[in-house]
C-alpha cells in the first residue's frame, strides 16, 4: 500500500505541484481513507520527502544506464533528453519551486544530489567531451557544470520566467541549445546538429 501511496502522491504532485494537492486529494483519488495515508506517512513532508529521495534513486539509475549505453557524450546527452520528455512534459513548471519554499528538507536531499552527484557526472562528461574533440578544453569544467545546473534550475524558477509561454520541455531544450554551441568545437558542433535534427 505505501508503494502505491507513494506513486499516487507523485504523480498529483508532479502535475499539479505540491503546495495544492491535499492528502485528501492522494487519498480520494486511490479510493482509500486519509487514515490509511497516514499509517505509512506521518505527514505530508514525510511524503514530499519520500517522493524526491524515491526521484533521486530513479535519476541514479538513469544515470548509470546512460554511462553504460552512450560512450559518446553528445548521444548521450540527446538520449537523456529523450527519456525525460514525457516526465518534464507533464511536469507542473512550480514544482522545484515550490519545494524549495515550503519543504526545506526534501529541498535539502535535492540540492546535495545535484552536488554531490549530478556535479561530479557533468564534470566527467565535459571532460570526456574535450578529449575525443567535441567539446572546447579551455573552460574550467567546474564552471561549465554548475552554469548548466544553474541553468536547468532557472527554467523552475516562476520570478526568472513569469511570463514564459514556452512548455518546460522547450525551455529546457532551447537553453540546452544555447549552453551547448558555447562549448563545441566545430567537429563537435557537427556531430551535435546530426543528433539535433534527428530529435525533430
Amino acid at each position: 500500500m505505501k508503494s502505491r501511496i507513494l506513486e499516487k502522491g507523485t504523480e498529483l504532485f508532479f502535475r499539479y505541484g505540491v503546495k495544492t494537492v491535499t492528502m485528501d486529494a492522494i487519498a480520494s483519488d486511490l479510493g482509500i481513507s486519509k487514515k490509511t495515508i497516514y499509517q505509512h506517512f506521518p505527514d505530508k513532508d514525510s511524503m514530499v520527502y519520500e517522493v524526491v529521495k524515491n526521484f533521486i534513486e530513479l535519476d541514479v539509475a538513469k544515470w548509470e544506464e546512460l554511462d553504460r549505453l552512450y560512450s559518446n557524450v553528445i548521444e548521450k546527452m540527446f538520449k537523456s533528453f529523450e527519456m525525460t520528455k514525457d516526465l518534464l512534459t507533464q511536469m507542473n513548471p512550480r514544482l522545484l519551486f515550490e519545494i524549495q519554499k515550503y519543504f526545506p528538507a526534501a529541498f535539502e536531499l535535492f540540492t546535495n544530489h545535484g552536488e554531490k552527484y549530478i556535479h561530479s557526472n557533468l564534470i566527467a562528461d565535459f571532460k570526456k567531451g574535450a578529449q575525443f574533440g567535441y567539446f572546447r578544453s579551455d573552460i574550467d569544467f567546474e564552471l561549465l557544470a554548475r552554469l548548466r545546473m544553474a541553468e536547468v534550475n532557472l527554467a523552475f524558477n516562476p520570478d526568472f520566467f513569469p511570463n514564459n509561454k514556452l512548455p518546460l520541455f522547450e525551455t529546457q531544450m532551447v537553453l540546452m541549445d544555447v549552453f551547448m554551441r558555447g562549448i563545441l568545437t566545430e567537429n563537435g558542433l557537427t556531430l551535435y546538429t546530426s543528433y539535433q535534427n534527428n530529435l525533430k
